[in-house]
């Protein structure tokens, strides 16, 4: 179980994004088991970049608004464009690739269901907060 700490996201550093450059992201895992990492995650106004996804994987928005283009694996033919706000449920098979852009002047704030955990290198909680355990 876990409550979302929007302050100490507010605070999370930011942190570079894996082959995108120039792209800094932040957040923290909220929870990080073997069946499934969940990470709070804010992209920030105006980003603009690619991901193609490892694993399956499921958000939710919070805050904020993104244009979204996926293209879905095998052949990559099947595109979907659309814009996510605020209580939006979505998800990315493994394999589909995705453009976003960052339309908000808030970051765009989400959780990200990733199963079975990918062992993402974010902070916890608990490391944000300074605690020892």
């Amino acid at each position: 179980m876990h409550k979302i700490d929007q302050d100490a996201m507010d605070g999370a550093p930011m942190m570079p994004l894996p082959f995108a450059d120039g792209i800094e992201i932040r957040g923290y895992s909220a929870i990080n088991e073997p069946n499934c990492q969940i990470i709070v995650e804010d992209f920030m106004p105006g980003q603009e970049f690619e991901w193609t996804f490892t694993h399956d994987e499921m958000q939710y928005c919070l805050s904020g608004e993104m244009e979204l283009t996926v293209w879905l694996p095998p052949l990559y033919q099947e595109k979907i464009e659309t814009t996510i706000t605020p209580g939006t449920l979505y998800t990315y098979p493994v394999g589909a690739r995705k453009r976003v852009k960052i339309t908000s002047d808030e970051p765009f704030r989400h959780l990200c269901f990733c199963p079975p955990s990918p062992d993402y290198p974010f902070p916890t909680l608990a490391d944000l907060k300074g605690d020892k355990g």
